[in-house]
């Protein structure tokens, strides 16, 4: 399941059983949290069989019961876009753990907060929390998640939208993903608009606690439904890049060639286009200068992946797939610190954004077919 399926099934759940997390979905949050964090900045923490903070009736307010396990979402309190970096990249760990089959819910100011200071590191800001663990709904399955969403009031997509009916599909389909954001009070305080120019604008449209978290939270509903980038703050221009998914065969089975990009994440070789080329013809220098590599362009895959660097801009990126055939493999210092092969399962877990996930598993579909 990939994030953008999850959203189906990740609903607000306010009571748990006493049931504790297995070592291995342990494991694997632990391994989500620790790239985010990486990624990020944040410091985000797991904390299991610790209730204190939601032990208190008067803290809780009786919304919340049985919890045991919670994450906390902190960061320096100098770290840039804090509280929108928690929405974003917590909604990311609640989607991870709803693919386990954890029930999860978004907690504001519902705990206690005093109780969770001492997990922090001195000059770390503590912005908000999430329940976490096993809740009679995700014991039942699927559907009875899928009909718990179904009866939660969600605004309309033009409420959320504006440009909807001059739009692309993949804005419509992201604006579908954002009717599923939780928000706080169920607000639902953002809007995505479609301009003239192409570009997509995500704003706030109220103003208080948490606002800043659920426009975070409706940034990464938005990307997953309309298979678009990662969001990231600050400046940045506007332009087109392209490249490939490389693949070669390893003893009849493929292997994918990912590249740790200097920021730290890893992709695929991709880059911009220049002034007179053709889209293939930018995929094929751009797999040769970051990796020594020559590669035959299939361009029967095509999947563009639209990127929002910053509300106001919007960015495509265009992937083919692309058959290693000659060169000798070599980094390019300047933009990419390490280069790798991998097969599916290792290179799905590698990469680092959800869309390029998508890409991928999209690739080797693709490539599995029988196209003769």
């Amino acid at each position: 399941m990939t994030l953008s399926e999850a959203i189906s099934i990740r609903s607000s759940l306010r009571t748990y059983l006493p049931d504790p997390i297995s070592e291995e979905q342990r494991r694997q949050l632990g391994k989500a949290i620790a790239r985010c964090n990486q990624r990020s900045g944040l410091h985000v923490q797991l904390i299991c069989g610790r209730p204190e903070p939601f032990s208190d009736p008067e803290k809780t307010r009786g919304i919340l019961s049985g919890v045991q396990n919670y994450f906390l979402f902190a960061g320096p309190r100098e770290l840039e876009d804090l509280e929108e970096k928690c929405g974003y990249f917590g909604e990311e760990q609640l989607l991870t753990a709803a693919d386990m089959g954890l029930g999860t819910c978004w907690v504001g100011g519902t705990y206690d907060r005093e109780a969770c200071l001492a997990f922090l590191a001195q000059g770390e800001e503590l912005v908000c929390a999430a329940s976490v663990g096993h809740t009679a709904e995700t014991r039942a399955g699927r559907e009875a998640l899928l009909r718990r969403w179904g009866h939660r009031e969600t605004r309309s997509a033009a409420e959320l939208s504006e440009g909807l009916d001059r739009a692309p599909a993949w804005f419509a389909a992201g604006i579908e993903a954002v009717q599923r954001a939780p928000s706080a009070a169920n607000k639902q305080g953002v809007r995505f608009r479609w301009e003239a120019d192409g570009a997509v604008r995500g704003e706030m449209t109220r103003e208080g606690p948490f606002a800043l978290v659920d426009l975070g939270i409706a940034k990464l509903h938005f990307e997953l439904g309309a298979h678009g980038g990662a969001w990231t703050w600050g400046d940045g221009g506007e332009e087109k890049s392209c490249g490939a998914v490389v693949w070669r065969d390893a003893g009849g089975a493929r292997e994918y060639l990912l590249a740790r990009h200097n920021g730290g994440h890893w992709s695929f070789p991709k880059g911009h286009v220049e002034q007179g080329e053709q889209e293939a013809e930018t995929a094929a220098r751009e797999i040769l200068e970051e990796t020594g590599l020559t590669a035959d362009i299939d361009t029967g895959f095509r999947r563009t992946v639209t990127f929002y660097p910053k509300p106001g801009v919007v960015k495509d990126v265009v992937f083919f797939t692309a058959r290693m055939s000659g060169g000798r493999e070599h980094a390019q210092e300047e933009e990419i610190a390490d280069l790798g092969w991998f097969p599916l399962r290792e290179a799905r877990e590698l990469v680092t954004y959800a869309s390029d996930e998508e890409v991928l598993l999209a690739a080797e579909e693709y490539l599995g077919r029988d196209r003769r």
